[in-house]
């Protein structure tokens, strides 16, 4: 196909291989935006060119194609976000139709290029702080609250939260998805549904990583726990943690490489590209630095026709497109809230996600029962999973266990491959246990959904993408199941360490030596509560839970707003309640469900007008 005859809001670049594939006596000037300044002649090149603007030539939509796309876009799909469910709503959507025209819209800009882990160790400081904004006002009741003080928030750079994220994709049964409507649960129940995700994210149980680092300590940890965890009263089961760290390719040898979206997101705009050339398929377009703020659905009907963004007003006369909120469940309550007063009945009225307990301890080589020291970095991941017997509120222990024999040169592939960065193992952790096996146990709790106190509302902000207010309290339940995780990490640790209950193991156990924050150094006490519990909350979910307004829910089983013909939801502000799984892993599966039951319309509706 010649890709003149694309539409001029569907465009690529002229040459997509890279310049040194140039050669003598060929014209390999088109790339070049500026006929007239070529290589610094006659004038200087453009001397500060930003990440952005060097990818926006062969990545992202140009000023011009903007302004295309402005003057008379037409597209099937906009997607508002770059994060995980955008990736698997993409993907998914042009699977089933290669031709379907999709419009990404992402307020960032272009940062890292792949998850952070994957990069040089000093990229370990760009964890937090400048890399995350809060796009709300916090309460003064959540900062006051020593154990909660905020939560965590976002990454507003092209891929999201997903070059930060720790990897741990676990498949929660259907009895996890407490409060869950059946059609959520019938969708899930297929195993087609879990195996497309786990394909997406590459996820590969610790067990199958075996890259040198994962593999006999991986081996001994998972016999441990398997054996042991009838022994941790609450726990309900253990499993070799299943890690989004794999390769796609069938014929390469798996690496430790931490999934994240801007590589595979990038990769179906190249797929596109080609396909397009051969009239087989639809330039995928991304806008960056570009913000969505509202939207406005039509006086007589119930379709929105225009979204109002920071670099122009988005708008079209028919019902085709569809609009898929893949922000995150907190920018999606407040786009929902500054566009529908419909929607302010339910949206942002329950607040849900995690609290964090993190526990470090050690014990001697010997006490790890079918596992013998070696001479090189040894690293293992398992999950244990559990409940509140009283409430039935959830909780998970993300086990992290490791023995490095030279801990300094150790550290670059300890900080790669631990799989939750924010809860490692540090080096003074490490140094003077060569003899030891240290583990790092960091457990999640769900809020529960039942606490009106937890909310997002809308405030006189005049700004449309953070003008909600945001407030996360503790209730009985909540601390009550707190105690209860923190009391199962414990009861982990011991049973790794050897401390199960028996006589002899007991023996063992009395071996463990515990960090202490205070002191920064091992103790053979427990250390205090308020040197465990970690302040950030993290996996905000439930703010546009699926079910009946009567209920409280805000969207129908077609994932979108009551009400309205054409938007639609994703990620964790589906979920009634949060339960204590990563969620990222089951987000996706619906984000990917959400475009199978799109394309199932548009082809039913296709087959209605032709026939």
């Amino acid at each position: 196909m010649n890709t003149e005859s694309l539409p001029d809001y569907l465009t690529i670049p002229g040459k997509t291989i890279p310049s040194f594939h140039c050669r003598v006596g060929k014209n390999h000037n088109d790339r070049q935006p500026q006929r007239a300044n070529i290589y610094g002649y006659p004038v200087p090149s453009v001397q500060a060119p930003t990440s952005t603007s060097v990818m926006a030539l062969d990545y992202f939509a140009s000023d011009q194609t903007w302004g295309n796309i402005l003057a008379h876009g037409d597209f099937d799909y906009i997607v508002i976000g770059s994060g995980f469910t955008a990736l698997a709503f993409i993907q998914k959507a042009l699977d089933l139709d290669p031709c379907a025209k999709i419009l990404c819209l992402e307020r960032g800009g272009f940062w890292l290029p792949s998850h952070f882990q994957n990069l040089p160790i000093p990229f370990k400081m760009v964890l937090g702080g400048p890399s995350e904004t809060f796009p709300w006002t916090l309460s003064r009741k959540t900062f006051e609250t020593k154990e909660l003080k905020f939560c965590h928030g976002s990454c507003p750079f092209f891929g999201g939260r997903s070059t930060f994220w720790s990897a741990w994709s676990p498949r929660p049964s259907l009895d996890l998805m407490r409060d869950f409507p059946e059609s959520m649960k019938e969708t899930a129940s297929h195993e087609q549904f879990w195996k497309e995700a786990k394909e997406l994210l590459n996820v590969t149980p610790a067990a199958q990583i075996n890259d040198g680092v994962f593999g006999s300590l991986q081996t001994a940890i998972d016999c441990i726990l398997e054996r042991s965890v009838c022994k941790i009263p609450t726990a309900d089961y253990a499993e070799s943690a299943p890690l989004a760290v794999g390769r796609r390719s069938p014929t390469s040898r798996l690496r430790f490489n931490k999934f994240s979206v801007p590589g595979p997101l990038l990769g179906i705009l190249e797929r596109q590209r080609q396909l397009a050339k051969t009239n087989q398929g639809a330039p995928l377009e991304i806008m960056v630095e570009c913000a969505a703020t509202s939207m406005a659905k039509g006086d007589d009907d119930d379709f929105v026709r225009v979204i109002e963004t920071s670099k122009g007003t988005l708008s079209w006369t028919g019902n085709k497109t569809r609009i898929i909120l893949c922000a995150g469940a907190i920018p999606n309550a407040t786009m929902l809230l500054n566009s529908f007063e419909s929607c302010r009945d339910t949206v942002g009225k329950r607040l849900t996600g995690h609290f964090v307990t993190h526990i470090s301890a050690r014990c001697p080589v010997k006490n790890i029962k079918g596992w013998k020291k070696e001479d090189t970095l040894a690293m293992a991941a398992a999950y244990v999973a559990g409940r509140d017997p009283k409430s039935g509120l959830q909780y998970h222990v993300s086990v992290t266990a490791l023995n490095s024999p030279n801990p300094k040169d150790d550290a670059e592939d300890a900080a790669r491959e631990c799989p939750d960065y924010a809860a490692a193992a540090t080096l003074d952790q490490l140094v003077g246990s060569e003899d030891y096996v240290v583990f790092v146990c960091s457990a999640l709790g769900e809020f529960s959904e039942k606490n009106p106190q937890n909310h997002v509302t809308l405030n006189k902000g005049t700004d449309p993408t953070c003008n909600v207010t945001l407030q996360y309290t503790l209730t009985d339940e909540d601390y009550a199941c707190w105690d209860v995780m923190d009391t199962a990490t414990y009861d982990t640790i011991k049973a790794m360490a050897g401390g199960g209950g028996d006589d002899d193991e007991e023996h063992e156990s009395s071996s463990i030596e515990w960090w202490d924050e205070t002191s920064h150094g091992w103790s053979k006490t427990k250390p205090a509560v308020d040197t465990i519990r970690i302040p950030g909350v993290v996996h905000e979910s439930s703010t546009c839970f699926m079910g009946p307004k009567e209920i409280g829910g805000s969207v129908d089983e077609l994932y979108r707003p009551h009400g309205i013909e054409n938007v639609h939801v994703t990620g964790a502000a589906l979920f009634p309640t949060a339960g204590s799984w990563n969620p990222t892993m089951t987000m996706c599966g619906y984000a990917q469900d959400l475009a199978s039951k799109l394309h199932g319309l548009k082809v039913r509706s296709d087959c209605e007008a032709s026939g």
